[in-house]
């Protein structure tokens, strides 16, 4: 009996000391948001903006460049990022190489156990939630006053090909999807581990009519697309 009850007391012990050792290995997603200072990810970004007022379509081409310049701590003393974004702009035979970088703005950003939060135009959006895994779902717009928005994960841990790069281990997230016969409203962003937000997409167009048949891409008046799709990375 004293055999048996030994035995007994030793399987719950193991059981028990390999779910702490689990728990202590569980992978939450931190390293989709890296916190070291001088790490930085440059962005091909090209955006065209639709004007229905005055029948204009304007396009952009240019390069972001964001930077971890700083880590402070935010009024609530948890250790934020400070966000310095850069531009170059794009000239007709001219490499990129060669233009310098301007100052464009300064972000915040702030990565707790629970969530992943940047102040973007003076606007806070909680961009990621931990754990990272696909039945997560969580508003957006919790710290801010534009509205509820249902993030949610879409593909996490996955291979990905992004631009001319491949990650091994992505999450993206869909933000917003919203579409009828009068706009077509999508915003995605996508994350990689070690590197950061790696792509973002804003597809956010409109049409003043209805025409059944016709996709509202293939007749826009008024809005924005915008991408982002990351070019190179790494800690300077």
């Amino acid at each position: 009996m004293k055999k048996i009850a030994f035995l007994c007391i030793a399987c719950v012990v193991l059981l028990f000391s390999c779910k702490k050792d689990n728990e202590l290995h569980l992978d939450l997603g931190y390293g989709y948001v890296p916190t070291d200072i001088g790490r930085y990810v440059i962005y091909d970004v090209d955006s065209t903006i639709y004007d229905a007022f005055n029948k204009d379509t304007v396009k952009y081409h240019y390069q972001l460049k964001e930077v971890i310049q700083s880590v402070f701590p935010d009024n609530e003393g948890r250790p934020s990022m400070r966000i310095e974004r850069y531009v170059r702009y794009y000239k007709p035979n001219v490499s990129y190489d060669s233009l310098p970088w301007a100052l464009k703005n300064v972000w915040y950003a702030t990565r707790t156990n629970r969530d992943f939060e940047r102040v973007e135009d003076n606007l806070r959006y909680v961009r990621l939630t931990f754990p990272v895994n696909d039945q997560n779902t969580w508003n957006g717009n919790a710290q801010n006053t534009t509205g509820d928005w249902e993030y949610q994960y879409n593909g996490v841990n996955q291979h990905r090909q992004v631009g001319v790069l491949a990650f091994d281990s992505t999450a993206q997230v869909i933000e917003k999807v919203d579409t009828n016969l009068l706009y077509y409203k999508t915003y995605t962003e996508v994350y990689a581990k070690n590197v950061g937000l790696v792509s973002r997409q804003i597809i956010d167009v409109a049409d003043i009519n209805i025409v059944v048949g016709v996709s509202v891409l293939n007749r826009i008046k008024s809005g924005t697309i915008y991408k982002a799709t990351v070019h190179s990375y790494g800690k300077q």
